[in-house]
């Protein structure tokens, strides 16, 4: 790889890891909310529900099961945008490495000459 295809590649991941960062912040946002959503709604059900704890407990979970779907699905969707996240460091850090190899031969030229 040239210098200035290193230089254009990681221009790219950066662009990336950005796109990828602020879409990590709207699912986090979406996750909260969610979360939130669900939490109350639980311990609504919890509150009306009648009988022993654990069929309280059971009400709940059934009547509450769409908004704890929802909170679980957006706290996936979070995870993977973390993820999504670390592999562009992980890319951006590797180009970095190699643009230091560069730099390191360059300077070995430069020296021995």
């Amino acid at each position: 790889m040239t210098l200035d295809g290193l230089a254009d590649e990681m221009r790219r991941l950066s662009g990336l890891l950005d796109d990828a960062l602020g879409y990590l912040r709207r699912v986090s946002a979406e996750w909260a909310e969610s979360e939130d959503v669900y939490r109350m709604a639980r311990a609504r059900a919890v509150l009306e529900a009648v009988g022993t704890v654990d069929e309280r407990r059971a009400q709940a979970d059934m009547a509450t099961s769409q908004q704890r779907r929802k909170a679980h699905l957006d706290d996936a969707m979070k995870q993977a945008a973390l993820e999504a996240v670390r592999s562009r460091r992980a890319q951006i850090s590797a180009l970095q490495s190699i643009a230091a190899a560069h730099r390191a031969e360059a300077e070995f030229v430069r020296t021995a000459s």
